[in-house]
């Protein structure tokens, strides 16, 4: 009895240390994959012009919103959303061109995992508008 005891403890201490060094790893893994390699997609607003493109427009309310413009006209603003992999901003942001990251993100020339996505009516959320 005691020696199934000592087998079954054992087996507890192997179980124990193969689940911790399965965490550890994946949390090693995860550490690696998004801070030091950068590897996920940033997504954010940039300009648009609705004058050549499908863009998104937000309107502000100066009484919900201090930074509202009183003006009527300048309340409107339009955008669209750019998808741009994190690691090519810090590299951008490295560089003495900043080609991609000056003033708002912007997808350069044969840029891979980077895209811009433009108003859709098919696929707007509830307070979302197209231009045009």
């Amino acid at each position: 009895m005691e020696n199934k005891d000592k087998k079954s403890s054992a087996g507890n201490r192997i179980f124990y240390i193969v689940l911790t060094l399965l965490i550890l790893g994946s949390v090693g893994v995860t550490f690696v994959k998004i801070v030091i390699l950068k590897d996920y997609q940033v997504i954010a607003e940039t300009s648009c012009d609705p004058q050549i493109e499908k863009c998104f427009v937000y309107v502000c309310d100066p009484a919900s919103d201090s930074s509202c413009s009183v003006v009527e006209s300048e309340r409107t603003s339009y955008y669209k959303m750019v998808s741009k992999k994190a690691a090519n901003i810090a590299i951008c942001e490295a560089t003495v061109e900043k080609l991609g990251c000056d003033g708002e993100l912007s997808c350069i020339e044969n840029e891979k995992s980077c895209s811009y996505t433009f108003c859709d009516p098919n696929n707007l959320i509830e307070g979302e508008s197209c231009s045009g």
